[in-house]
C-alpha cells in the first residue's frame, strides 16, 4: 500500500470512528454515540480534541462544553452508548448512571462554574446556585470551557473517566462530614462520598480535575 493509499484509508477510519454533535437535543446526541464512533466531539470544540490511537479494550469519549452538560444529560446518553457496545447486568447499570451523573454534577458546578460546595444544602441556597448558573452561562468563556466523558473496558473492568476545565482543588483541605448520609455528605469533597459508595474504584487525580471511576463487569 502506497504513501497516499495509507492515507486515505486512515481518513476512512476516523470518518467512521469521529462524529460531531450540534448540542441541540439528547435524542441528537444519542445518534452521534451511535457505534462505531469512538470520539463524539460538540460542535465548537474541534481544537480541543486530542487524537488518540485505538486500543485493545473498548473505548468511548465524549467532549462537550459546560452549557450542553447543564442542559442536557449527558452522562446517561454517554452510559446508554456504552451499554450498546458492552454488556453491564444487575444493578450495575443504576450504580454507574448514578455514579457518572454526580462525576459530570461536581465537574459542572465546582470544576468549571466554580461554585462552593454549601450552594447545594438548602432550599434558599439552591435559588442562589440557579442565578449564580445563570449568570455564568452567560458568559462565553466559561459556558465553553469544555467536559470530557472517557470510557474503557475489559471483560472484567469498565472504568469512566471524567475531567473539567477547572482549577482542582486540595483533597487534604475538603470538609470531612461526620458519616456518609451526613447533611452536605454529597457535595462536600465534591461528591467524593457517593461515588465511594458506589463505585469499586475511585481515584481523583490531576488536582482533582479528573476523576476515574471504576466498576467490576
Amino acid at each position: 500500500m502506497d504513501a497516499e493509499a495509507a492515507e486515505l484509508k486512515a481518513r476512512s477510519l476516523e470518518s467512521r470512528h469521529l462524529a460531531y454533535w450540534d448540542g441541540r437535543s439528547p435524542n441528537s446526541l444519542s445518534l452521534a454515540l451511535s457505534p462505531p464512533v469512538i470520539q463524539c466531539v460538540e460542535l465548537g470544540l474541534e481544537g480541543r480534541l486530542k487524537a488518540g490511537r485505538e486500543r485493545a479494550v473498548g473505548q468511548l469519549s465524549l467532549l462537550v462544553s459546560t452549557r450542553s452538560a447543564y442542559r442536557h444529560p449527558v452522562g446517561r446518553r454517554f452510559l446508554e452508548a456504552i451499554e450498546k457496545r458492552t454488556v453491564i447486568a444487575g444493578d450495575l447499570h443504576d450504580r454507574i448512571a448514578t455514579a457518572v451523573q454526580e462525576a459530570v454534577m461536581n465537574s459542572l458546578l465546582h470544576g468549571n462554574l466554580h461554585i462552593d460546595a454549601g450552594s447545594r444544602e438548602s432550599l434558599e441556597s439552591l435559588s442562589e446556585l440557579h442565578e449564580s448558573i445563570a449568570h455564568e452561562l452567560e458568559l462565553p468563556g466559561v459556558a465553553g470551557c469544555m467536559i470530557q466523558l472517557d470510557a474503557l473496558w475489559s471483560t472484567k473492568m469498565l472504568y469512566v473517566i471524567v475531567r473539567d476545565s477547572g482549577a482542582g482543588y486540595q483533597r487534604d483541605r475538603l470538609p470531612r462530614p461526620a458519616g456518609p448520609h451526613a447533611c452536605g455528605a454529597r457535595s462536600s469533597g465534591r461528591g467524593l462520598s457517593i461515588l465511594i459508595e458506589v463505585c469499586d474504584r475511585v481515584a481523583v487525580i490531576e488536582g482533582g480535575r479528573t476523576i476515574r471511576l471504576g466498576f467490576r463487569l
